[in-house]
């Protein structure tokens, strides 16, 4: 009797422990051939399976990443119910290898892994669902799932959350069948179940120094010179230290002065850099695009340079005014 109170209490705390441990449980029809008449256990425990992004999960806006994800298996053996008492020798030879064969209830087979962000997110998933294979309980994924991301240029910095899906196959009950305990040999016949489990893992988009052209003042005429300013804005969330503005403007615009400097921008502020560009003669009037790259050094005292920007130029058509009288 007081083993009885001790296998029920037992069994109470495994079954809860159980639910509160899996996202989905599901099990696969009964095959036709397995018969509970013959079972010796029901077995209790399942995989578990935990993921962790293997190295930094900082990144810059605007980068695409390869994400490694360390898959590996905490399942657990939570426990065995006697479902039927062996007779013969047989049937104990039977028994025993059946407990054996249950302990693979904690091993997941056929992974399938996929990733996902929220609607709206400035981080996109590139990659498509993989395969990963089997995980013993214990072990760790021969080798890490991996998903490529892109991280939109615009994204704020932060945390954001993707979710991770595991599918898999485990083995939930196993019946060995015409044991014989003389030849030491048996059939068995396996009954699967399916588990889903979900995980949420982070990645930060990290505070970073980022600018933008917010406008252009001044305009040049064919053949003419002029001193164009450009209003520059440091959008990110660092602040940037010994900023230099430098202008490579391709045909027909050219710079004698296309070098800038500025001592600081912190975040959120504004500063304007003069630039002498020269357009050609034969210079069609038109806004042209001067691609500007801004050098700067962060807090760390590390030296970087921005994306090109695009700083718009104007030449106008020359009028009677400088046909007659030139650029005074």
């Amino acid at each position: 009797m007081k083993k009885m109170i001790i296998l029920a209490f037992l069994l109470i705390f495994m079954i809860s422990g159980v639910a509160g441990a899996y996202d989905t449980l599901s099990v696969y029809s009964v095959s036709q051939s397995f018969d509970f008449g013959e079972n010796y256990y029901n077995v209790y425990g399942g995989p578990d399976i935990s993921a962790t992004i293997i190295g930094s999960n900082e990144f810059d806006r605007g980068q695409t990443v390869t994400l490694n994800v360390d898959l590996i298996n905490n399942g657990k053996l939570l426990g065995f119910k006697n479902d039927r008492t062996p007779d013969d020798a047989d049937e104990i030879f039977g028994a025993q290898t059946e407990m054996k064969l249950e302990s693979a209830v904690v091993d997941a087979t056929g992974i399938v892994a996929s990733l996902s962000a929220d609607p709206g997110s400035p981080i996109e998933v590139k990659s498509v669902s993989q395969k990963i294979g089997s995980i013993k309980s214990g072990q760790n994924s021969v080798s890490p799932a991996k998903f490529d991301i892109k991280i939109d240029k615009n994204a704020k910095a932060g945390e954001y959350n993707l979710y991770l899906n595991l599918s898999y196959d485990y083995q939930k009950n196993v019946q060995v069948m015409d044991p014989d305990a003389t030849t030491q040999t048996y059939d068995v016949n396996r009954w699967y179940g399916m588990m889903v489990q979900n995980q949420t893992l982070k990645v930060i988009v990290k505070d970073q120094v980022d600018f933008e052209i917010v406008s252009t003042t001044g305009s040049l005429f064919s053949g003419g010179e002029e001193v164009i300013s450009v209003e520059i804005k440091n959008k990110g969330e660092e602040e940037a230290k010994n900023v230099k503005i430098m202008a490579n403007p391709s045909d027909p615009l050219s710079t004698t002065d296309g070098v800038a400097f500025i001592s600081s921008m912190t975040p959120g502020s504004t500063a304007v850099a003069k630039l002498k560009i020269k357009a050609d003669s034969e210079a069609v009037a038109k806004v042209y695009g001067i691609d500007t790259v801004i050098r700067y050094e962060t807090m760390e005292g590390d030296i970087k340079y921005s994306d090109t920007l695009q700083v718009p130029v104007e030449v106008k058509e020359v009028g009677l005014f400088q046909r007659l009288f030139g650029w005074i």
